[in-house]
């Protein structure tokens, strides 16, 4: 997986942050440059500030760590 999965969910808090979507489509190529080539996803050339948020979503939840202890048996 990524080394560096705390500074990539950093700088997804830094992307969710900003209000110009073509600065944060610029963040967004970035942090997909980022992860390796398995979790890298297609975006398109159009994208709204809702779909580039469903992307930064998409992204946490395949990096972030498992929690366990969540579901009970």
């Amino acid at each position: 997986m990524l080394k560096n999965t705390s500074d990539v969910l950093d700088i997804i808090r830094k992307c969710r942050e900003l209000r110009d979507v073509g600065n944060k489509s610029m963040l967004l190529e970035y942090i997909n440059q980022l992860l390796p080539v398995e979790l890298r996803i297609k975006i398109p050339s159009l994208i709204t500030n809702d779909g580039i948020d469903n992307f930064l979503s998409w992204i946490e939840v395949k990096i972030s760590p498992p929690i366990y202890g969540l579901a009970k048996a």
